[in-house]
């Protein structure tokens, strides 16, 4: 698989909300729908509702414009003795960074498979680029699960070669290796009546300077550049929640080539590098077989639409303020069989508002698959 990467280095913390009772929670990366919606809205407002109208119809033609990963941290090199009076270079270089894949849901090739191994390895949430291509192609990874290799809290793990060229982002506290942190801020919001004020927490996720989120892209060449112009128009626009406090901020860096990834091969695993909307014919043989590992998620949330609409009773519906029905979908790290005769897996899910009627809201549910060898 030729894989183009897309860098998009963050100007500004990021909240991606994860479910729970508010908006206290965030992820440390970008999941695939939730990028697609945004890359939508701008390429809304860039060029016209036509346009987007004819975006998304390739995916029901079956010719899809654009499949993507999840966006996943990455992080600048950055010796240990360059930590003082060190900054990010004025040119991006692709090469300089380390780039981190979600982690496959079962035990790594080499790695005993013992009581206190798999606590360790359960822990961890992000795998380096070249632990992640040794792990599909399945090489024996003993020699690299050492202590000293897992950093981030236990959650990262690099090549004793990678930790060196990134081992000047530490913690100011503990001194400890740290890429990105998470942490709450307050917010406070006012009742327009009572002009009462209430404080309230939100979650969101800071990377180091000139670090962030990275994906992959394969364009129909046909849509490629307009659809990498609403990428970089979306950088100023921010992606996921919080925008209105200046979050969600980045600028694009792209495309960059890499070396190529795996293909998936007919009745053999691959691992998803995005979130997953099975169509139903997908479902018997995508998810047949022992070897098969997946994990659920449930995705929800507001949509956002500059279009309003009328309910039955004639009341006008804003699409700014409605939530998107809840859909399940297989999370990133599941390893699923690939189906003879597909040239691609997954669909749109249709999640509008029973309220809202002026069009169609989908979730981006396309997979985006590597090989797996293990």
């Amino acid at each position: 698989m030729n894989a183009t990467a897309y860098h998009l280095e963050a100007r500004a913390p990021f909240h991606f909300g994860l479910r729970g009772v508010g908006i206290e929670e965030t992820a440390a990366y970008a999941p695939s729908d939730t990028l697609f919606s945004a890359l939508c809205y701008a390429m809304r407002q860039q060029f016209s509702a036509a346009t987007l109208e004819e975006f998304v119809s390739t995916y029901a033609a079956g010719q899809p414009a654009l499949t993507l990963s999840s966006g996943f941290p990455y992080v600048l090199a950055r010796r240990e003795d360059q930590v003082e009076g060190w900054q990010p270079p004025e040119l991006f270089d692709p090469t300089q960074v380390v780039r981190f894949f979600p982690r496959p849901l079962e035990p790594p090739p080499g790695v005993p498979d013992d009581a206190e191994q798999r606590k360790r390895v359960k822990r961890i949430a992000w795998l380096s680029e070249s632990i992640f291509r040794a792990w599909v192609d399945g090489a024996n990874l003993g020699d690299q699960f050492i202590e000293n290799n897992l950093v981030q809290g236990g959650q990262t793990w690099l090549t004793a070669q990678e930790r060196e060229t990134v081992a000047g982002w530490r913690d100011e506290e503990t001194d400890a290796i740290r890429f990105w942190s998470v942490g709450e801020v307050p917010r406070v919001t006012v009742d327009r009546r009572a002009s009462t004020s209430q404080i309230y927490q939100a979650g969101r996720v800071w990377f180091q300077p000139g670090c962030g989120l990275w994906l992959l892209m394969q364009w129909r060449e046909d849509w490629q550049t307009r659809g990498e112009l609403a990428l970089r128009v979306l950088g100023d626009a921010g992606i996921g929640g919080e925008r209105s406090a200046g979050h969600g901020q980045f600028r694009a860096h792209g495309p960059h080539s890499l070396p190529p990834l795996p293909n998936p091969t007919p009745g053999k695993r691959f691992v998803a590098l995005s979130l997953y909307y099975p169509a139903r014919d997908e479902l018997t043989e995508v998810l047949g077989g022992d070897t098969v590992r997946y994990r659920l998620q449930v995705r929800r949330g507001w949509m956002g639409s500059p279009d309003t609409a009328r309910s039955p009773d004639g009341k006008t519906v804003r699409g700014s303020g409605l939530r998107r029905k809840a859909v399940r979908m297989v999370g990133e790290g599941s390893l699923l069989r690939w189906p003879e005769g597909k040239t691609f897996l997954g669909t749109l899910a249709d999640v509008t508002p029973e309220a809202f009627a002026a069009h169609k809201v989908w979730r981006y549910g396309l997979v985006f698959p590597v090989g797996y060898r293990a």
